[in-house]
């Protein structure tokens, strides 16, 4: 008995301790289970967080490119889906009404008439494309750049006949609506897809489309979703998508069409390897048209391939004679000039080396200076670089910003390159070889020429628009970037000038504008080689420039032309550019603001310009630009507010209200409807108080009235016209 109680006992205990055991597992288990549904909290993750993700799901928005304009608002780059033409040719492709799904052979010179009456071409290429496919054993084929990147109304021509086997793929695309149009400035685009997530983007890979690319491509956002109706922060996790910025730039459309169309005339017609043409305003910096060939035609694609550089800005170039007119301004301003002082012209020996004028180093005898200048002798501008001193003359070349960036709106600059170590190189920069330079650092020299020894920074960017807050953040303005030259200075080198032109041996008197005081300097450049210069006269090897200004007296704008090695007429050389020169800066010096505006008809609407952070005189004309009325509010430097605002839309000649914030004034408002009373007096924080219907006939504070004079409310009466 004793051994069984003894067992009875142990099992007892060993009962109690399971049980215990048991118990406490549960009671822990018990307070974590508790803990966990209270805090739903395990090891720092959030239970109720991770579930809700289960029910959530996030998509990317893609953000809007933002658009190119020109100066007042024409669209010059736009987004727009584009469509890709591919012809099927597989024989084994049918309908859901088993119909043929294809281009039959016996179909071939039907359906290439057909398209070439739309694509443009010959019928014969497209059925050579549609031979060949069939020879390679290819399933639909392509008509090169033809059937690239279609406009939805070309699109719309071909689907409308209908064509068995025509299909189409479109994607979203960047349209240039002008073609051929400052292409090299404005740049192009390519569509990008996103190896992580398939999304396509489309990126710049030219001109301002590049150098903005970040501006105008602007941030996707995050919109996220639930299939759990009790998620209330799904919103919180929503990023807003962030359009991309517009982009205004400095070019006029009219005048830019002319240009276009004298450049493809002269490349027609001498067939240089490359040519370009710039057209400034002297008074801004601001480039109002600007264009080079070859060029090419950013929505197809047509002619990207032949040239990739921006000749303007990213290639550098000897500048011949054109750099003279910069090195009479530093003897001008050095006091070692002396147009009247003879020299002998021809041959100038230099050491072991020797430095002649382009007549084959027979020059003209013992002549003037001034003479030499309108002659273009090197020989003069060797001397002229001597009486200086080297030393005087390389501080003249960096005063005028050559061999530096001009920092311009457009990506790859090139700085230049120059040779300046021995006496005969020295004397060789001083009429254009020995130094290379771009485009726009010579435009940019000679604006301190023609204007008042100022040298200002080319602008090919007048604005930068915020489409999401209907914001200016960035408006150019005139920027100085160097004196290196006195006013008299830029004055006397002007007038010095004038002899290419007018004297009687002045090489440039094809240049002269009618009934305009004109100036400026020639040029023409061998082109350097491993084993030296190409010869003088050879024209097909030589740069051939023009750089020009009018009026003389005070240049309101600068044109710079340079035609690169032309293959053919070559005796048209002078005529051609001048043609452009005369032609072009006519049109630029007769302009009024009136000419430069939005195209629109009478009953057509037009959107409102967003003005709102920039310049008030500059607002004022772009809202006038857009065919649309402005209306003044204060004498402030900037704009604060606008009335209708950026973006909507509005028919032409109506107000739209601009205050500056500062000494606001009230204005004559007979004649004004109701609602453009109401608009001006809440941007004035004015009580208006409205009798009548109609029109404005009387107002109870008299005009000009200065609103700080302690005014808080004014009553105006409105009738109605009678009619007559």
């Amino acid at each position: 008995m004793p051994k069984r109680n003894q067992s009875d006992k142990n099992s007892r205990i060993t009962g109690f301790v399971l049980v215990s055991t048991m118990l406490l597992i549960l009671v822990v288990l018990g307070v974590r289970f508790s803990y966990v549904a209270i805090t739903k909290d395990v090891k720092g993750h959030k239970l109720n967080e991770a579930a809700q993700q289960v029910y959530r799901s996030q998509n990317s928005v893609q953000p809007k490119r933002g658009e190119i304009f020109d100066s007042v608002g024409n669209v010059l780059a736009e987004n727009a889906t584009t469509y890709t033409l591919a012809a099927v040719i597989d024989d084994t492709q049918k309908t859901s009404k088993g119909k043929p799904a294809y281009v039959a052979p016996s179909q071939d010179e039907k359906v290439a008439k057909q398209l070439a009456g739309i694509l443009g071409g010959d019928p014969k290429t497209y059925v050579t494309t549609l031979e060949k496919g069939r020879k390679n054993k290819l399933k639909q084929v392509q008509f090169g750049s033809r059937g690239l990147k279609l406009d939805s109304q070309t699109y719309k021509k071909i689907n409308k006949l209908k064509i068995p086997g025509i299909t189409f793929t479109n994607s979203a695309s960047r349209f240039y609506p002008n073609g051929v149009f400052a292409s090299n400035v404005i740049g192009y685009t390519s569509e990008k897809t996103d190896d992580k997530t398939g999304a396509q983007s489309i990126v710049g890979l030219m001109g301002i489309e590049q150098k903005y690319n970040k501006q105008l491509s602007g941030k996707k956002g995050v919109k996220t979703t639930s299939a759990d109706d009790t998620d209330s922060s799904v919103s919180k996790k929503d990023q807003s998508v962030k359009n991309g910025y517009d982009i205004y730039t400095t070019i006029n459309t009219k005048l830019q069409t002319t240009l276009e169309e004298k450049m493809q005339y002269l490349y027609d017609d001498m067939k240089p390897k490359s040519a370009l043409a710039i057209v400034l305003d002297t008074k801004t910096g601001n480039i109002v048209a600007t264009t080079q060939r070859p060029s090419f035609n950013a929505t197809t694609g047509e002619g990207i391939g032949d040239y990739w550089t921006n000749e303007i800005s990213g290639s550098v170039y000897e500048p011949g004679s054109v750099m003279k007119g910069i090195t009479l301004a530093a003897a001008i301003d050095t006091n070692n000039w002396d147009g009247d002082a003879y020299y002998q012209s021809g041959t100038l020996k230099i050491g072991d080396k020797s430095v002649t004028d382009w007549n084959n180093g027979q020059g003209w005898g013992t002549i003037t200076y001034a003479r030499g200048i309108a002659e273009s002798s090197n020989v003069a501008m060797a001397l002229t670089e001597q009486k200086m001193g080297a030393e005087t003359w390389h501080k003249y070349i960096n005063k005028f910003r050559f061999l530096q960036s001009t920092d311009s709106d457009l990506p790859s600059e090139e700085t230049g390159l120059m040779q300046f170590k021995y006496p005969i190189e020295q004397a060789n920069t001083s009429y254009g070889q020995a130094i290379s330079v771009t485009p726009l650092q010579m435009v940019q020299a000679y604006t301190a020429i023609a204007g008042n020894g100022e040298e200002i920074k080319p602008n090919l960017v007048e604005k930068v628009v915020d489409p999401n807050t209907k914001k200016v953040i960035y408006q150019a303005k005139r920027k100085v970037v160097a004196k290196p030259i006195k006013k008299s200075t830029a004055e006397a080198t002007r007038k010095q000038l004038e002899d290419v032109i007018y004297s009687e041996y002045g090489l440039g008197q094809a240049y002269a504008i009618p009934d305009v005081r004109t100036t400026g300097k020639s040029g023409t450049a061998q082109i350097a080689t491993s084993t030296g210069y190409s010869s003088p006269g050879d024209n097909t090897h030589e740069i051939h420039s023009w750089m020009g200004m009018a009026p003389s007296d005070d240049p309101r704008y600068l044109m710079y032309i340079v035609t690169k090695e032309p293959q053919q007429n070559t005796q048209n050389i002078a005529t051609d550019m001048s043609n452009m020169f005369v032609t072009v800066m006519q049109q630029a010096l007769t302009m009024s603001d009136s000419d430069n505006k939005v195209v629109v008809s009478e009953d057509q609407q037009v959107t409102v310009p967003t003005v709102v952070g920039g310049s008030t005189n500059e607002a004022e004309k772009e809202v006038e630009a857009t065919n649309l009325t402005p209306i003044v509010m204060g004498d402030g430097a900037t704009v604060k507010k606008q009335t209708p605002a950026g973006g909507q839309k509005s028919l032409t000649n109506q107000r739209v209200f601009l205050n500056t914030g500062k000494n606001i004034a009230v204005p004559n408002m007979h004649g004004w409807s109701k609602s453009d009373v109401l608009a001006w007096a809440k941007l004035a924080d004015i009580k208006p108080i409205i009798k009548g219907d109609g029109f404005v006939a009387t107002q109870s504070i008299t005009p000009g009235t200065q609103l700080a004079d302690g005014y808080h409310e004014i009553t105006v009466e409105f009738k109605n016209a009678k009619a007559e």
